[in-house]
């Protein structure tokens, strides 16, 4: 009861009792009409969480939708709004056109949610674009960074040949490797030897999911 009482208070009057406009009406709307209006549909592509913007597509178009907010949550960032695509949603807000060409909905405010069937994926079935080093994606990826490192180890005192170092590494939101920690393997001089090697590395191209760059984590095998 609490929440919607507080949903209420954020919500402008013109929401109750209004009947949504579908894509294409708000689209021909006047730049000067500064009414918010409902607007349903059904999210076709999250453009980029870190802005909270979104396409919005029903049976006559997509709209791209730019800042959106709840007004039961106003803290909440769009992430923690856990909007994915193919949920359903009815938002309010204004037409405006960005830079002379652009027609959106700014600062649109969240009246309903209901999740999609990507809410039961697992975050790996959902990815968009899979962290990628040197251009490789995937496995081929993580095995071109193995390569890189294999090239960079130094040999260290007390090498017995072969030793094998696992290295748990993560791929951080903006590509550089972090958290690096020795899973297993090694003496002392060729676990510090790895962990120097894999934090020095270049740059991935971070893995994205619903337009949003995510952590990725990795474990490798370096061999001495």
């Amino acid at each position: 009861m609490k929440k919607l009482l507080i949903l209420l208070a954020f919500v402008p009057a013109i929401c109750f009792g209004q009947t949504p406009l579908s894509v294409k009406e708000f689209l021909i709307l006047s730049p000067a009409d500064t009414t918010s209006y409902l607007v349903s549909g059904t999210v076709s592509k999250v453009r980029s969480a870190t802005s909270g913007s979104f396409y919005l597509q029903d049976a006559t178009g997509t709209l791209l939708v730019y800042g959106l907010k709840d007004p039961a949550h106003p803290e909440h960032s769009f992430q923690q709004m856990d909007i994915v695509k193919g949920d359903t949603l009815s938002v309010l807000g204004r037409f405006t056109v960005y830079g002379g060409s652009t027609l959106e909905m700014k600062d649109g405010r969240l009246i309903r949610k209901a999740d999609g069937p990507e809410h039961s994926l697992s975050l790996y079935d959902r990815l968009e674009q899979k962290p990628s080093f040197k251009g490789k994606a995937g496995n081929e990826g993580l095995e071109a960074f193995r390569i890189w490192v294999q090239d960079h180890l130094k040999k260290v005192k007390g090498d017995v040949s072969p030793t094998f170092v696992v290295v748990r590494f993560v791929v951080g939101r903006n590509g550089k490797v972090q958290e690096v920690q020795v899973q297993s393997g090694g003496n002392p001089a060729q676990r510090a030897e790895a962990v120097r090697v894999v934090s020095s590395a270049p740059k991935w191209k971070p893995a994205k999911v619903d337009g949003a760059a995510v952590r990725w984590p990795f474990t490798i095998t370096a061999e001495f």
